[in-house]
């Protein structure tokens, strides 16, 4: 319930108003074991029932797509925790997964927004082997030049060509068009 509490929005959307939260917590409350309290300084224990529920929570975010666990995937993970007090009192209330699923799906999440994929260029050795080599290529090119070798030069800058098409290549086939210029 501390959850709904937390995020109101969840609260509104399925509980119909935070002022629910009042009737919902007092329920619990009533119903809820009555355990020892740890010492403040002390590492608070948690349940097995609370283990599973944080392992659906992670299946869920999975499930979604989600970068992170936010509020909504640990309350289907509570709810997926059928006999856990806070799934039951939720049911009560006419709440269910299947139903909670298909709504928080349609919540816009952090995770919505799309993501440009980047290659990380130690994905792709065939674009640096290739430029690499034209960076050797081009330092001959420049040697040749400072020695007024202009032959060499010439033939080098070909060479120069022939690896930047092939580079050229390979980035349009990866969609990397901007590595074109390294």
């Amino acid at each position: 319930m501390g959850l709904l509490r937390e995020d109101m929005t969840l609260a509104r959307r399925f509980l119909g108003s935070p002022f629910a939260l009042d009737n919902v917590w007092g329920q619990v409350a009533r119903n809820a074991p009555i355990r020892e309290r740890p010492p403040v300084q002390a590492d608070l224990p948690v349940s097995d029932e609370s283990k599973r529920v944080m392992a659906f929570a992670t299946k869920e975010a999975d499930q979604l797509s989600s970068n992170k666990i936010n509020g909504g995937h640990l309350f289907l993970g509570l709810l997926r925790e059928e006999k856990c007090l806070a799934a039951k009192v939720l049911n009560e209330r006419g709440i269910r997964l299947d139903a909670s699923r298909a709504s928080l799906v349609q919540m816009p999440h952090d995770d919505s927004a799309t993501e440009d994929f980047v290659w990380e260029k130690a994905s792709l050795p065939e674009v640096v082997e290739l430029q690499t080599r034209i960076r050797f290529i081009k330092s001959r090119v420049e040697d040749a030049v400072a020695n007024r070798d202009f032959a060499k030069a010439r033939e080098y800058s070909d060479d120069e060509r022939k690896e930047r098409d092939k580079l050229y290549l390979v980035c349009q086939q990866h969609s990397l068009p901007d590595w074109l210029h390294s």
